[in-house]
């Protein structure tokens, strides 16, 4: 559902102003993104704040009501500060379930067993990933509204599920050490550094990319929902097979071999003739992300305890300001 509510908007905005009669400026348009990440860095001390203070099950269930109120605000929302304060308020709720949901297969698996779960894990999140822009482009005719609502019923009926089948787990966040030593270690160094490079190719071409190609080939909302798609599938499949590699080759080598692949898909991604072609290189961007972004996060994890919102934290926090730029 994260995923879904984030990557729908991208097909909608170009066409937004036929719908509600509000012109976005190019600048606009930046900040709408960038809004998602931006709530997410604001949300990431009060994270770590409620860290202490709650189970794992509360957070996942705080997220659900924070991005429920995300969809009835943009929803009903057709000005600019309405649907830029919306867009923050899902950041927050983004990094409340990323924590919590981490924490808690951190609790509940043991090291041996825990990238067979992350597979389970990017699978839903890559699903929604590639429903948001597949319905946002098909429905782009009918603004938010539509979306929206399916979003907010599906998130109430997820909500009660997570009261009905979680409130009994007891995982629970670890007693956290301060941050300091954990950004001194040197694979921690390396694994903020890896996320910080692929995040900037990524938000850039989220970005950049619809509006080039609306410019180049006159690209249809429902065209453009399709190629970010075929990026998110590429997405889903090799981040199910780069958890499972994680486990048998070194890291280190897993996330070099996806840094290299994702500057060539870069610099590819702005240079074919045809809209065919371009299925290329965003497939290259998509594959090589989730390469990086895999092999950075179980290293992450790895670094610290069980249950510990540290490493998911400073993912968050890299991620939402490269983003935001």
């Amino acid at each position: 559902m994260s995923g879904f509510l984030y990557t729908y908007l991208i097909p909608l905005v170009p066409s937004y102003h036929l719908i509600t009669g509000a012109f976005f400026s190019t600048a606009e348009v930046s900040l709408l993104f960038a809004s998602w990440s931006f709530g997410g860095a604001m949300g990431t001390p009060l994270t770590l704040f409620l860290a202490g203070h709650v189970k794992c099950w509360m957070m996942i269930g705080t997220a659900l009501v924070v991005f429920f109120f995300n969809c009835i605000m943009f929803m009903a929302g057709s000005s600019f500060p309405i649907l830029f304060l919306s867009r923050c308020i899902g950041g927050v709720g983004s990094t409340f379930l990323l924590s919590g949901s981490i924490a808690m297969l951190d609790s509940l698996f043991p090291p041996s067993e825990r990238g067979n779960r992350f597979v389970i894990v990017y699978f839903c999140g890559g699903f929604g990933l590639t429903m948001g822009p597949l319905i946002g482009g098909s429905l782009s005719s009918d603004g938010a509204f539509i979306p929206c609502l399916l979003g907010s019923l599906v998130l109430a009926g997820l909500f009660g599920l997570v009261m009905v089948y979680l409130r009994e787990n007891d995982a629970e966040f670890t007693k956290m050490e301060p941050l300091t030593p954990h950004l001194k270690d040197p694979q921690t160094t390396l694994s903020l550094a890896s996320l910080l490079l692929v995040s900037s190719t990524v938000a850039f071409s989220e970005v950049i990319l619809p509006l080039h190609l609306n410019v180049a080939f006159a690209t249809t909302a429902s065209a453009l929902g399709g190629l970010m798609m075929i990026a998110a599938i590429a997405y889903i499949f090799v981040a199910n097979v780069a958890a499972l590699v994680s486990e048998k080759i070194n890291r280190n080598l897993l996330v070099g071999a996806g840094l290299a692949c994702n500057g060539v898909a870069f610099l590819a991604l702005f240079s074919p003739e045809s809209l065919a072609v371009e299925v290329v290189p965003v497939m290259m961007l998509g594959c090589s992300a989730s390469v990086v972004y895999t092999g950075c996060f179980l290293r992450l994890v790895d670094s610290v305890g069980q249950g510990d919102a540290r490493s998911p934290a400073l993912q968050q926090v890299i991620l939402s300001a490269q983003y935001m730029l």
